[in-house]
């Protein structure tokens, strides 16, 4: 995606955009955007091919039967006008993530079956500020259960721990004597290995380190 352009390659074919390659495996090149600062800021796969542009959510649909997408079959709805911050969304067992517009609020993206596309729900709606003062990054751990981390812009963290099918949903804050810069999660058993790239003042030099966090059995008592 570039701007407010969707460009596909030749099947099979990732690094051809050949304009006259004919047939359904050709390149999709395509203006998806609703204006020129509707920019595309990520895509995300999931029953359908979502975008997620400044100012607005777009699914791209071949018809009603979700048939593959093609360079004559390709259709982008917009589904939400809330819009998307330059922050790559995440999947979550056929559901999606993001981060809207301004940096601060969380939106699932999940399938409704009432309107037949995806719709979104606001994660931040009891505690709009939890991501203040903006969203830098997103990192999902999955065991022992579902936690989002959100790396914020001012080295703090927001953790939320999250199950759709118990209707759980908690923020947690997480907060260091430093700057986290980053997340990352390996998968691990019987729990994901957690690390936190942090930033931390030592003897009056800024020194970098790659931490983990603990896990729960290392943690009781």
């Amino acid at each position: 995606c570039g701007k407010d352009k969707f460009i596909g390659s030749v099947t099979d074919a990732y690094e051809s955009f050949d304009r006259d390659f004919e047939g359904d495996a050709g390149p999709i090149s395509r203006s998806i955007g609703s204006g020129p600062v509707d920019a595309i800021n990520w895509l995300l796969p999931l029953g359908r091919l979502l975008a997620g542009a400044d100012g607005s959510i777009i699914s791209c649909r071949s018809t009603s039967f979700d048939e593959p997408l093609t360079p004559s079959n390709f259709t982008p709805k917009r589904i939400s006008t809330q819009g998307a911050a330059q922050v790559q969304a995440v999947e979550l067992d056929g559901s999606g993530i993001f981060v809207q517009r301004n940096g601060l609020r969380v939106y699932e993206l999940a399938f409704s079956a009432e309107r037949m596309d995806f719709s979104p729900l606001d994660l931040t709606a009891y505690c709009p500020d939890v991501c203040a003062p903006g969203v830098a990054g997103i990192a999902v751990q999955r065991q022992p259960d579902t936690r989002v981390h959100f790396w914020l812009t001012d080295g703090t963290v927001a953790v939320l721990v999250f199950d759709r099918t118990e209707n759980l949903l908690c923020w947690v804050k997480v907060e260091t004597d430093g700057v986290v810069e980053s997340v990352c999660v390996l998968p691990g058993v019987p729990e994901d290995a957690v690390y936190y790239v942090v930033a931390r003042t030592v003897g009056g030099a800024t020194v970098r380190f790659l931490e983990r966090m603990a896990l729960e059995s290392e943690a009781r008592g």
